[in-house]
């Protein structure tokens, strides 16, 4: 077994405390937003892009610990900035010594993995500052809400969401409600919503869009944690980071049903 000292042991510690809790509730508040309440999902995409960024550069600095017995050059890491994609390719670099290719290989079948890790690089890098590069005269970056519900959110209701027996009693109901009502909302791609149809066609879509985003951006969060996890066992050193990311170990089916995504069990946020 190899010994880290004191000092090590506690930042690599604090490292895996602030990324498990930010992936937790990224992944939690992802599950709950809605297009009337948006800032659920603004919160899980800081949360989950520095939730996923300090994973990654906690497995790689780990790594080159354990390898060098020496902390790595600040531009070893630095370089890579916000880049989640460069990042993640990186650390993918480790999947086949880690036993950790089939849950990599997993996240290379589902088109919506890679396009959600995208999204949220592209966030980390230059989207989180959307509002105000408009709101300053600068246009050059996408609104990562609106790109979010037009290659995700709209892409999974097309595939997975199937109206029930209630929602088409719902979807009647509003026919009737919409000869005599007004309505004033936006959706999230930023369409005007200006009948009860429309109101009630985005509330029944809002669950899919809710289980299986989550879904698919867990399947992320699954391979690198699963990676790590194998990393700290077969390392054998006196620290035990995977006990920081054990709740997100869970199969990827009892990953549709779960909404709240704290990392200290049993509480839930």
């Amino acid at each position: 077994m190899k010994l880290l000292d004191k000092t090590t042991k506690r930042l690599l510690s604090k490292e895996a405390a602030l990324s498990s809790m930010n992936l937790g509730v990224g992944l939690t508040f992802l599950r709950r937003h809605n297009f009337t309440q948006i800032g659920f999902i603004y919160q899980s995409f800081f949360s989950l892009s520095v939730g996923l960024e300090r994973l990654m550069k906690l497995i790689l600095v780990y790594e080159h610990i354990y390898v060098n017995d020496t902390y790595p050059k600040q531009e070893n890491i630095k370089n890579f900035g916000h880049n989640l994609t460069q990042l993640f390719l990186k650390v993918r670099e480790l999947s086949t010594k880690y036993s950790a290719d089939r849950h990599f290989n997993s996240i290379d079948e589902q088109d919506l993995c890679i396009t959600i890790l995208q999204n949220l690089s592209d966030f980390a890098k230059q989207n989180r500052y959307s509002h105000l590069n408009q709101l300053t005269g600068n246009n050059t970056t996408d609104d990562p809400l609106i790109r979010w519900e037009t290659e995700i959110g709209a892409v999974i209701v097309n595939r997975y969401y199937r109206p029930t027996k209630n929602d088409r009693v719902m979807t009647a109901l509003a026919s009737v409600v919409a000869e005599n009502s007004i309505v004033r909302h936006t959706s999230e791609s930023d369409n005007d919503i200006t009948d009860y149809n429309q109101l009630t066609k985005n509330g029944l879509h809002a669950e899919t869009k809710q289980k299986y985003g989550q879904y698919f951006t867990f399947m992320i969060i699954k391979a690198l944690c699963e990676l790590q996890i194998n990393q700290s066992y077969q390392s054998q050193t006196n620290i035990a980071l995977h006990e920081f990311f054990t709740t997100f170990r869970v199969e990827p089916n009892y990953a549709l049903k779960r909404k709240s995504w704290n990392p200290y069990s049993p509480y839930k946020f």
